[in-house]
Parts: structure tokens; sequence; C-alpha cells
């Protein structure tokens, strides 16, 4: 090979080398920048988190509404639609929604009639100088409208808090304030529901509706009895947690709170508040949850069994030393009620049924041939431990029924 034809064949091996890397350097800016993109999309579309919401705003402060129905949830969605501004909605019921609150693509599910009843008005509006087209586009308006409609009357009950962040406070208290003038129409046409499921229908179900800041202080908690969680802490009748905490605590961690499926909130006292949540959200609860204060647990009939029983010899108390042996109690008992103690130290006393128990061992013997499995709750079964309070009378299951 000559001279030239080698210099030739260097230059165009470093020009092919060059351009590589510069093609490549090009295709991961590109490809960065996708995926930013694709990210904020995601989260913005399906994710359930707070983040999203809480990056919507230069203070990063949220707000919640009161109680709305089905009905005017999905009336504030369809105008955040219409408008691009970004919320979350929590369902006001102990399950919540698989946890956590339903992203905007779930959000947009969830008012899908409304939506599309919206859509087709405003086409009928615009093309009604030409007439078949007008006539579609009523159809179609009364359709979804129908069913719109037909969706709310199927679920009356049902009710939701949204969240803001602060620098949609403008727009969501314009969307507030068209709600009690709406319900003052439906309570003189006696279509109104009991909105606060107080027993009664009358002006506290169409009161102005002001809009609550995430971060509150000790003394926006002044009224005993007042809820201030995503639900009613009385709404928790089975599997789920309470826990007294101060005042100054729940400030603290209120909006952590609202990343769990549910939690109810209620003022206990002067000095204290009453947290209520899901039992499946007991882990991801002590990780924000003051520690130095017990937890209680309710099973599937929320204490009740216990506390009617009327031979207290039937009650055996079980004593636990770590929160692993818990869970493997709660695999086998997770049919049966009960009522445990989760102490600031780790260890958890339960009371359980004696009958349950035997229960249990008769079906480990029937469906297992694991001899531990049978062992221990033969000795769960065989331990007669009789506890002269079957229950601790405390305040706090008033409240929380």
């Amino acid at each position: 090979m000559d001279g030239n034809a080698k210099h030739d064949l260097e230059h165009t091996a470093e020009k092919t080398v060059a351009v590589s890397a510069k093609s490549t350097k090009i295709f991961t800016k590109i490809f960065g920048r996708f995926l930013i993109k694709a990210k904020r999309y995601y989260n913005k579309h399906f994710s359930s988190s707070m983040k999203a919401l809480r990056n919507d705003g230069a203070t990063k402060e949220l707000y919640v509404t009161p109680p709305l129905t089905r009905a005017e949830a999905k009336q504030i969605i369809a105008a955040c639609r219409e408008n691009n501004v970004l919320m979350g909605i929590k369902k006001m019921d102990p399950d919540g929604e698989k946890g956590k609150n339903q992203s905007l693509h779930k959000q947009e599910k969830l008012a899908k009639n409304e939506i599309k009843y919206r859509k087709w008005n405003d086409r009928r509006s615009t093309f009604k100088k030409i007439p078949i087209i007008q006539n579609i586009c009523k159809a179609q308006t009364d359709k979804y409208k129908r069913l719109s409609i037909q969706d709310e009357q199927q679920n009356l009950d049902e009710r939701y808090v949204l969240i803001f962040n602060k620098s949609k406070l403008g727009f969501l208290n314009e969307q507030l304030a068209k709600i009690p003038e709406n319900r003052v129409k439906q309570y003189a046409k006696n279509e109104l529901a009991d909105i606060n499921k107080d027993g009664i229908i009358d002006e506290h179900d169409y009161e102005p509706m002001l809009s609550r800041g995430m971060n509150l202080k000790v003394e926006d908690l002044n009224k005993v009895g007042e809820d201030f969680g995503s639900c009613a802490v009385r709404d928790y009748l089975s599997n789920y947690c309470t826990q007294k905490i101060t005042k100054q605590q729940y400030c603290e961690i209120r909006e952590q709170l609202f990343e769990l499926r549910s939690h109810g909130a209620c003022v206990y006292n002067d000095n204290e508040m009453i947290i209520a949540i899901h039992s499946e959200d007991l882990e991801e609860y002590k990780r924000i949850a003051p520690l130095d204060r017990p937890i209680k647990e309710y099973g599937s009939n929320g204490a009740r069994d216990i506390e009617s029983e009327s031979n207290t010899n039937d009650i055996i108390e079980l004593e636990l030393n770590n929160f692993d042996d818990y869970k493997l109690f709660k695999e086998k008992y997770s049919s049966k009620d009960f009522v445990a103690q989760h102490t600031p130290d780790g260890k958890t006393t339960v009371l359980v049924k004696e009958t349950d128990t035997k229960d249990l061992v008769e079906n480990s013997k029937k469906k297992s041939k694991t001899a531990d499995l049978v062992k221990e709750a033969d000795e769960f079964a065989e331990k007669n431990n009789p506890v002269e309070k079957v229950l601790d009378k405390e305040e706090e299951l008033e409240v929380a029924r």
C-alpha cells in the first residue's frame, strides 16, 4: 500500500470515528431529553404520588377541599382538564383507592362521561349553523350526559377530597364557589344528599366551601370531634389501627398521611388527636408515626367479638416479641377478630378468642402436615391465660365509632 492510500485510509477511519462519536453524543442528548419528558409525562398522567403536586408551584404547599360528591368531583376534574390544572383526588373510604391518590389518567377515567359530554356540547355550539353535524353532536351530548348522571346515581354515597398546589388556589376557590349554589337548588327540590353524613339534610350540607391547607397549626385543631383526615375516624370498622398523638405531632406528619390509602384524624381533646389508618398501611405509617406512643390494631370485626365475649376465660393473651412474629400471627389470624397493642419497645400484646385458635388448629391439621404450624397453633390453644379486662374501654373506641 502506497503512502497516499494509507493516509486516505487513516483519514477516513478518523473521520468515521469522529462522526460516530458525534452521532452518539447527539443521540445521547436527544434520548436524555426524551427520558426527562417521558418521566414528566408519566409523573403527571400515571404517577399516584403527591410529588408532582408539590412540584406544581413555587412554595410546594398543598390545599385540600371539603368532602365532595362524585358529581361535584367530576365537574372539577373536567374543569381541570380544560384548564390544564394538575390535581390529586382521594376517595373518602378506609379502603381508599389502591392506597394512593388517583393519577391524572384515573381521574379522567372517573370523569370520562362528563368530559365527553362537555366536548360534544362544545362541538354542538361550534356547528350550530350546520344542522346535520349539530344533530349528531346533540345526540352524543345527550348520550354522555345520560351516562354521567347514571354513574352519579349509582354512587350517591361516595365522597371525595381533591388536592391542589397553592399556586392553583384561585382556580380551586373559583370551582368551590359554584358548589353551594347548586346544593341549595338541589335542597329546594328535595334532591340534596346528606353530604356530611350526620343523619340529617340541613344548612350544614350547603354551607360555603373553604379549602384547607395541608400545613396546619396547633391552634387550628381546637374543636373536639372535628375530622381532618381523608375520611372520618368513625368510618373505620374492621382491619384498622388507631393511635393517639399530640396535636403538634399530627401537624408534623399531616401531609405525609395523605400518601396512605386513607387516614382518619380527629381532635380527641385539648392536647391530642386520634389517628386511624388501614391495617395494610401499618408498616408505612410506622415510618412517619411518633413511636413513643402505643398503636392499637383491630381485626376483622373491629375487636367487637372480643369486646362482647362474656366468658373472659375464652380470651387468650399472646405476647409477641417483635414485628416479624406479629406478621406471622396476622397471616394465620387474618380472618379472625382480635385486638393488638404495639408498644414503643417493639413488643405486641394480642387478645384473641380461644375458640378461634382451636378452629385454626383443626384447619391446620386438615390442610397441612407442617409440624411447626400445628405445634404453634396447639400451643396457642393450650395456653389458658384468663384476662380480667377483656378490652381496654378507652374513649378512643367511642370516638372511632
